[in-house]
């Protein structure tokens, strides 16, 4: 391991997987990976094992992981980005003690728009069972108790509280937010900035186009009926 990313989803963390790797830092484990990779029931087994309630967050977890746990996952990886290792900013931490740290972040009210067209929308609609739906459940249960809309903002803040204490003791530890290019990163990495565009990923890009189209629609019927 050589990096850890341990923003929250939708702050860049595809965008800044995709550059460690044109930077040479490969393979990164990023949600697309947990599919092809048959995780899911690793994941879940992490999440039962290291994670409270979401309610009782000072709850101890019932069998913690050191390097050894993470390793079964984690041991062919260079780096992580995203959830569901982004789940665990301490535990990772400890388990990689050096490993620089990457905290990609933006504003709790972009995030949260950027999160409702997204990963909010698409489990609220989901159908059908599958090992990737019960994850996705488990990590929805977890991190906002299954309500975004009410718990959401205290789910950004302790993960900003909780990633933003591990800036201590000499950790290398870098604030990344979308737009900042390669300048930082390479400068924090001690490497040179390639001769190629910032990448700029993101695989929702068209499933947000429908949930705006979507709400539009709604919007538009609501005037209609409004005038009628």
């Amino acid at each position: 391991m050589k990096v850890l990313i341990l923003g929250l989803p939708r702050t860049g963390t595809q965008s800044l997987a995709d550059a460690l790797t044109q930077l040479g830092i490969s393979p990164v484990y990023h949600m697309r990976h947990v599919a092809s990779s048959s995780h899911q029931a690793l994941w879940l087994s992490a999440i039962s094992s290291n994670l409270p309630p979401f309610a009782s967050p000072t709850q101890p977890p019932s069998n913690p992981y050191t390097l050894s746990g993470w390793e079964k996952i984690l041991s062919e990886y260079e780096a992580v980005s995203d959830y569901p290792a982004a789940l665990f900013p301490q535990s990772l931490a400890a388990a990689y003690p050096d490993c620089p740290i990457i905290y990609s972040t933006r504003s709790s009210e972009s995030w949260a728009a950027s999160m409702r067209d997204t990963l909010i929308h698409a489990h609220k609609n989901r159908t059908g069972a599958s090992p990737m739906a019960e994850l996705a459940s488990a990590y929805h249960s977890a991190s906002w108790d299954n309500d975004f809309e009410k718990n959401g903002r205290e789910c950004f803040e302790r993960h900003d509280a909780a990633v933003r204490a591990l800036a201590k003791d000499g950790r290398k530890f870098l604030e990344f937010r979308p737009g900042d290019g390669w300048g930082p990163l390479c400068e924090f990495l001690g490497v040179d900035v390639p001769d190629v565009p910032f990448p700029r990923s993101d695989d929702w890009v068209e499933y947000k186009k429908h949930v705006q189209r979507e709400r539009a629609e709604r919007e538009k019927d609501g005037e209609v009926a409004a005038a009628n």
